[in-house]
């Protein structure tokens, strides 16, 4: 038979020109079209490569292509059903067996149509909406019961398609509002001011509009998913956990799980954005309200000008709270007042306090001129101008009232809060008089807090520049001083030195005898020795008796000393 390279009864490849009778395993069929052409050069076609057992590298073998199953949206085949396996030699069989499995299928369907009754069922998500509950089952508006078929379709719609889910429970938000420590708020507050950004005022109440059009009933609440998207789509640039936070603080048990109340939200993230203290979520105590007049007979109350006719509620709630003015204090400020009225009465304070020195001492004291002064150095000045006050009493002035930023304090409102306390209370007066005549002068916005700390930064850095540069002009003065001496040193040293040298030289030149200077200047060793010793200690050269010894052992000849290799060797000893 003829050899052929596919034998016709089996798997293996064979090369007629290796070993006709033996097949060749585990090669790579390149000629066949089931794996890529890979172009050849012309040494590979030269000789018969192609079935050569060669081990090949993982990055030269290429994948084959399945066309079949490049479509396919199943990553994994669904299972064969295991049953008998027909083969059919005639294609119209096979035709006719499928016709005969598709009307037997039909008829059942037909006869259950036919038994079938009409039956509204409603959409899971409709009873989901209108009921309350979610385990009412949904109603048949007809009062009958389901057939056993039509259960027998339910359930296998709700086993294969899943089409009548029950709600999972919405875990993204607690039922009640977390409580955070004052780290953790200040925290949020600090980064929910650093991701907003002051870009972001402006869009607060574009993001409270869009909220409430999901709102029709003004509850005040809306989904977490409404808030996200409108965040998201306004470009308010909170991550996913700050907002989760945020609107964790804002939820209600009287409420389902998962709505926020937007608007103490939007007021808080306002808060954060505004205010020095943003983690004191509730009425402040500068609030924008209409100015009053306070008459000292009857202590009524009439508004001074009416600037703002159309004041919310809020407003008119906080102003009818307080009818008494005492109560307007909190227990810190009342506790502040009660001190101050104690000190007054225990030292009798009649015009001692001397404010004008007390401005121009903390004035002399804040050098930069920046306005605020650390505890400590207004504790100081407040000791050095004999102002009877307790640590206690000064600490808390200050926390309350005269708060910057860092550690600081504005000397300024305190002096103004203190003048104004000792006079309110000299005076009998029950309100004090900060509150109704310069609101202003107490508040600290941001724009002020900005200003102030870019003032302070660039004189600090100023002053800072300038010490940096008087060090260096001290360092370079104090180099060139240290160089200018130790040249002048070592000018000064090596010069006498050489001088004093050349004396020991021409001394020991005059002990030359012979005149002709053609020949080497020779003298005994121990001559030798006696003389640059003597010479040494007259001209104070202060050479070692080591160096002298070496010095002459190394230039002596047949028991004498060449004088002028001597003198060499000891010119470089300094």
């Amino acid at each position: 038979m003829a050899f052929t390279r596919h034998y016709p009864h089996s798997g293996f490849i064979y090369d007629p020109l290796i070993q006709p009778t033996k097949p060749i395993q585990h090669i790579n069929q390149l000629d066949s079209p089931r794996f890529q052409q890979i172009p050849k050069g012309r040494f590979d076609t030269t000789y018969r490569t192609e079935y050569s057992n060669r081990q090949r590298h993982p990055k030269d073998t290429y994948p084959t292509k399945q066309f079949s199953n490049a479509l396919n949206q199943y990553s994994v085949l669904p299972p064969i059903a295991a049953g008998k396996v027909e083969t059919y030699r005639d294609k119209s069989q096979y035709q006719q067996q499928q016709q005969q499995q598709q009307q037997q299928q039909q008829q059942p369907q037909q006869q259950q149509q036919q038994q079938q009754q009409l039956n509204d069922q409603e959409v899971p998500g409709n009873y989901l909406n209108n009921n309350e509950h979610f385990d009412v089952p949904p109603v048949n508006s007809l009062g009958q019961d389901y057939n056993q078929n039509e259960q027998q379709d339910q359930s296998q719609m709700d086993n294969n398609y899943n089409y009548q889910q029950r709600p999972t429970t919405d875990n993204h938000l607690p039922n009640e509002p977390i409580l955070l420590t004052e780290f953790e708020e200040r925290q949020l507050a600090s980064e929910i001011q650093n991701q907003l950004g002051p870009q972001a005022i402006d869009r607060l109440k574009i993001f409270y509009q869009e909220l409430a059009n999901y709102d029709p009933k003004m509850t005040g609440y809306v989904h977490h998913s409404h808030i996200r998207m409108t965040s998201n789509r306004l470009g308010l640039n909170l991550s996913d956990d700050t907002l989760r936070f945020a609107m964790c603080k804002f939820v209600s048990s009287d409420q389902p799980r998962g709505y926020v109340n937007y608007e103490d939200m939007i007021r808080y993230f306002g808060k954060c954005l505004s205010s020095l203290a943003p983690n004191q979520y509730g009425q402040d105590r500068y609030s924008q309200q209409p100015q009053y007049q306070y008459n000292n007979n009857n202590n009524n109350k009439s508004p001074s000008s009416q600037k703002n006719p159309n004041s919310n509620a809020n407003s008119i709630i906080s102003i009818n709270k307080y009818e008494n003015l005492e109560d307007r204090f909190d227990p810190d400020e009342r506790q502040i007042r009660t001190l101050i009225k104690q000190t007054i009465k225990q030292f009798e304070l009649d015009g001692t306090v001397d404010f004008q020195k007390l401005l121009r001492e903390l004035s002399l004291t804040d050098r930069a001129q920046s306005g605020v002064l650390n505890r400590q150095q207004i504790e100081e000045v407040i000791y050095k101008t004999r102002i009877p006050m307790q640590r206690s009493l000064i600490y808390a002035i200050l926390e309350k009232h005269c708060k910057a930023y860092g550690g600081l304090y504005k000397w300024q409102n305190f002096v103004w809060y203190l003048q104004q306390q000792i006079q309110d209370v000299k005076q009998n007066k029950v309100s004090p008089k900060y509150e109704q005549q310069d609101i202003k002068r107490q508040m600290y916005d941001r724009n002020t807090q900005l200003d102030s700390l870019r003032n302070e930064f660039h004189e600090q850095d100023r002053l800072r520049q300038i010490e940096r540069q008087i060090a260096n002009l001290e360092q370079i003065k104090w180099e060139t001083k240290q160089r200018i001496q130790s040249a002048d040193h070592e000018g000064r040293t090596s010069n006498t030195w050489f001088m004093r040298f050349m004396r020991l030289a021409n001394a020991m030149y005059t002990h030359r005898t012979n005149s002709n200077t053609g020949m080497d200047f020779l003298l005994p060793k121990e001559e030798a020795r006696r003389l640059i010793m003597a010479y040494n200690v007259v001209n104070e050269l202060n050479l070692e008796d080591s160096e002298v010894n070496n010095a002459i052992q190394s230039c002596t000849r047949a028991g004498h000393v060449v004088i002028d290799d001597l003198l060499k060797v000891l010119c470089k000893v300094n």
